[in-house]
């Protein structure tokens, strides 16, 4: 795995690969991890003098001592580690009468960027090569017995009696197969002719007592299993070289004369066994430097006949590949010393290249010495075109053909543990959602075919692009680099946003997201280096924010506040910090309180007052959200407990809080112990995707009315199956969303939708919630079309338990409408907010946008979407877009609608600050209201 090869030389000055599989080459040589490693290894200094091995060289090389020959086989590859590089190469060993393969891996030793020596580390390849000869044997036999009919094969392995055939013997004696799998040598004794067993028997004797590579051949007879007809036959019997196995092999004696005239000699049947399987012989001269014999699978293999290269000796140096000359070189003077000697490397046929491996035996003359060699040489191509595949499926996206997730994260960590400084890009397209959805896979999988391309050639020369999921892709890129020029490479990327891609017959434009961040800055390790940038990539292009944004430096108050939640959530419900608000219903005619619905706020240390907008998303991100629904369950009994006068009391409960198991043993249980019958219990559930379970959810449903407990739908209008859900699901009623609530006097949509939904509720059996009313005119209206029950600060904003009680006392609220608020009649400033210490330690995070409506008497007032603390150790400054910053003390606090705070904030007053906010005061562009100030507030600050 070497996806960053390219610039981590550049970068380090380091000529090792540190992002290869193996391990990162150590700076030390320390005799207990050389012990310790699986295989053998060995250490030499720059002049080649041993400085340690373990154990396991000495199996390999009895104790070490290389013969000269050895030495000099080592010493080429030695020298080649000593300049910087890798080398890897093959040895084939005698030990004790066996042939033993060895793999060995060179690789320079590094101390303070130079190199001390080598190390190296061999490896007994010999159980491999054994299985890949074998496998080669049966391939030959397999495809020899295909290509030539009436030929069968039996071969008996002598060790353990077993013995395997060719397919034909099983048609030819009328013995299945699976028969013949769980026969003995001896059984076979019934398929020869009583005359002939005896003869048979005398050849294979004489056959296991003769030299090895002895033969025999004679006529006898077979008797078919079925029929028992007997059918004559030639059988040639041939004792392995081993002298373990003896093969025999049976022709009919009615096809012989066929099969004679197509095997005439044994240089034909070579051949066929050769093209059979991929291989080739020749035997080469040292007197002649020629070729002498070649079967005739040699010309396939290499594209050229022995005629062609016996007529330019030196030809074969142009058809191999020129990475590869110099091993084929040392292979050659290696040839002529011992044996034997296996070599592979790539030539090229026309504009193909394949993969060759040889394997040299010496040829000898009458005296004994050396003339030349054999060798027998196989096309590997597809063997290593195979396992080319292979690897590149396992560390590449099929898809897109770029590095997939586990190659990114294995890189990313080489990196960290090489300690190189780089920067990581989170970018998503957005789209592959809805076009798998719309379109259909087929054009999702084109289009992250389309992105993934079209971000590689967009990115720098020296970044590496890899797959995370989807359409979102990691890319990673070396070295410290400013935050400007981040911004700057991202807003390139970003210009992809503009891209129009082709999916045919359709265009689609994408919707990117991209988030940095940047090692060893952000985080020392990649699991939190990934997140970080994955969560900067969450706050791009919100809310009018550029598309870009960077970890840490970039993140304004939302994040940080999102931040510092999510990691005190899971001890807050430890430490209690959670507590409940319940804003009434109330009649829309007579102002009596009919119920009233159960609020949770969180009372953070430091961001005082938290909203459930903010904390209940963190809390059902884990099973969290379970904790806080119980004890939500529990304080809405207890606290109905304690009514006199009881009225219903709602509360909300997450989709997913209805597949809980202990759902129904939670209200009964809380029913019990505080002796309240759950009839007063509402349970209110948003419409969501998470309905759509429509058996389990209409179970569900049916189980808690059975109880008692009623059932509501809240934020009924938003979603576009809200009448579906009418139809499928037994609720008792039905919460008007705020956005059509609040100020529907003005909205003759809201108006009609609000009417139609009355109607229908009617019809249904249903009652009717409007949530979201704040001004006396939307209630007026609200009479007018029927609704009878109203909730909004119009009449109370949610209070805690004690206020709650004392409106029970009379039961009946009046309504008081929203004031002004302070806000400026025709002017208005857009800023910034950020915090400048918190806890007393500095921090330096981005803005979050507000509106300044007035000022009075050291005191100003603005519109913001986020709860601030009013107390607790935290600072504040306003920064306006001409780079001025007023430092300024939270005073008072007024959630003016969800999602809208006003504030009270006391600065220090002077001429030069007063003329300064004057110049930046804008004219009101008409009456502006709530309404415009919440898209405001979502502005980025403009100069």
């Amino acid at each position: 795995m070497a996806i960053f090869k390219k610039w981590i030389r550049r970068v380090n000055g380091d000529v090792t690969d540190l992002l290869s599989t193996g391990p990162i080459p150590p700076f030390h040589v320390d005799s207990l991890l050389i012990e310790q490693y699986p295989d053998a290894i060995y250490v030499l200094d720059t002049n080649g003098r041993l400085i340690d091995s373990n154990e396991k060289m000495g199996l390999l090389f009895d104790d070490f001592a290389l013969s000269p020959a050895d030495a000099e086989e080592f010493a080429p590859y030695h020298e080649q580690a000593l300049t910087g590089e890798t080398v890897h190469f093959e040895l084939v060993k005698a030990y004790e009468g066996q042939q033993r393969k060895l793999a060995v891996t060179c690789t320079p030793l590094y101390k303070d960027q130079l190199i001390q020596g080598v190390y190296g580390i061999v490896k007994d390849m010999s159980a491999e090569w054994d299985t890949q000869n074998r496998y080669a044997i049966m391939k030959v036999g397999r495809e020899l017995l295909e290509q030539v009919p009436g030929l069968m094969v039996i071969e008996v392995h002598l060790a353990d009696g077993s013995f395997s055939f060719s397919s034909q013997v099983s048609s030819f004696l009328g013995i299945s197969r699976r028969r013949l799998n769980e026969m003995h040598v001896e059984e076979i004794r019934e398929a020869v002719h009583p005359d002939d067993w005896e003869r048979l028997t005398q050849a294979i004797q004489t056959l296991r007592t003769a030299d090895a590579g002895a033969d025999f051949a004679m006529e006898i007879r077979l008797r078919h299993q079925m029929t028992f007809e007997d059918l004559p036959v030639t059988v040639r019997g041939a004792l392995s070289v081993e002298r373990d196995v003896i093969t025999y092999v049976i022709f009919s004696t009615k096809d012989q004369q066929r099969i004679e005239n197509e095997l005439t000699d044994k240089d034909e049947l070579l051949r066929r066994v050769c093209e059979a399987s991929d291989t080739a012989i020749c035997d080469y001269s040292y007197d002649t430097s020629q070729i002498e014999f070649a079967t005739g699978q040699f010309q396939t293999i290499f594209g050229y006949t022995v005629k062609q290269f016996n007529a330019h000796p030196n030809y074969w140096k142009v058809v191999i590949n020129q990475d590869d000359l110099e091993r084929v070189n040392q292979a050659n003077e290696q040839t002529r010393h011992t044996t034997p000697v296996h070599l592979e490397y790539r030539i090229f046929v026309g504009k193909k290249q394949k993969w060759i491996q040889e394997c040299r035996q010496h040829l000898h003359d009458e005296t004994g010495r050396v003339r030349g060699f054999q060798a027998l040489i196989r096309d590997m191509t597809e063997v290593r075109e195979q396992e080319a595949e292979v690897l590149r499926l396992s560390e590449f996206d099929p898809m897109t053909n770029i590095p997939n997730r586990e190659t990114m994260f294995q890189s990313i960590t080489r990196l960290i543990q090489t300690d190189i400084a780089f920067v990581l890009f989170t970018v998503t397209f957005n789209r592959i959602g809805d076009i798998n959805r719309t379109f259909g896979y087929e054009y999702g999988d084109e289009w992250r075919i389309q992105t993934a391309h079209r971000l590689q050639r967009m990115v720098p020369d020296e970044a590496v692009v890899g797959h995370l999921d989807g359409d979102t892709f990691l890319v990673v890129m070396p070295g410290h680099h400013e935050d400007e020029w981040l911004i700057q490479i991202g807003e390139q990327l970003a210009r992809l946003s503009k891209h129009c891609f082709q999916l045919e017959p359709y265009t689609v434009y994408p919707n990117m997201q991209i988030g940095v961040s940047r090692y060893p800055n952000d985080a020392e390790d990649e699991t939190t280096l990934i997140r970080r940038s994955y969560m900067a990539m969450g706050r791009a292009g919100k809310s009018g924010a550029a598309p870009i944004s960077l970890y840490a430096s970039h993140m304004n108050l939302d994040e940080l506040k999102r931040f510092e939640l999510l990691r005190d959530l899971p001890s807050a419900i430890d430490r209690n910090e959670f507590y409940l608000l319940y804003q009434p219903k109330v009649n829309a005619w007579t102002g009596d309180i009919t119920g009233a619905e159960a609020l949770m706020r969180w009372e953070h240390p430091t961001w005082g007052v938290v909203s459930p907008l903010d904390f209940i998303p963190l809390a059902e991100e884990s099973n969290l959200f379970i904790r806080l629904t119980d004890y939500l369950i529990e304080e809405v009994f207890r606290f109905l407990a304690t009514l006199p006068n009881k009225i219903p009391i709602s509360l909300n409960v997450s989709p997913k809080y209805l597949y809980h198991e202990q759902l129904f043993n939670t209200f009964e249980s809380a029913s019990e112990r505080h002796d309240v019958p759950l009839h007063w219990i509402e349970i209110e559930v948003a419409e969501t995707s998470q309905l759509d379970a429509s058996h389990h959810i209409m179970s569900v449903f049916s189980s808690l009315r059975a109880l008692g407990i009623q059932l509501a739908l809240d934020d009924f209008g938003k979603g576009y199956s809200s009448l579906a859900y009418l139809q499928q699901f037994q609720v008792n009623t039905i919460k008007i969303d705020r956005i059509f609530g609040h100020g529907v006097s003005e909205n003759k949509q809201a108006r009609a939708i609000i009417h139609s939904l009355v109607v229908l509720a009617k019809e249904f059996g249903l009652d009717v919630v409007v949530e979201g009313i704040e001004q006396m005119e939307d209630l007026l209206l609200l009479r007018q079309l029927g609704c009878k029950t109203i909730q909004g600060y119009l009449f109370s904003p949610p209070v805690r338990e004690d206020a709650f009680l004392q409106m029970m006392e009379t039961g009946k609220l009046i309504p008081d409408p929203l004031d002004d608020h302070e806000t400026s009649a025709n002017r208005y400033i857009q800023a910034g907010i950020t915090i400048t210490t918190i806890r007393q330690q500095p921090v330096s995070v981005g803005l979050s946008s507000i509106v300044l409506t007035s000022r009075t008497d050291q005191t100003l007032h603005f519109y913001a979407a986020l709860r601030l603390p009013l107390e607790g150790d935290v600072t504040f400054i306003i920064r306006f877009a001409s780079g001025t910053d007023l430092p300024v003390r939270l005073r008072r606090m007024t959630e003016v609608t969800n999602g809208l705070y006003q504030y009270a904030a006391e600065y220090e007053s002077s001429p030069t600050i007063e003329a300064h906010l004057t110049a930046l005061e804008k004219e009101v562009s008409g009456n502006e209201e709530v309404t415009d100030y919440i898209e405001l507030v979502h502005q980025p600050e403009r100069s």
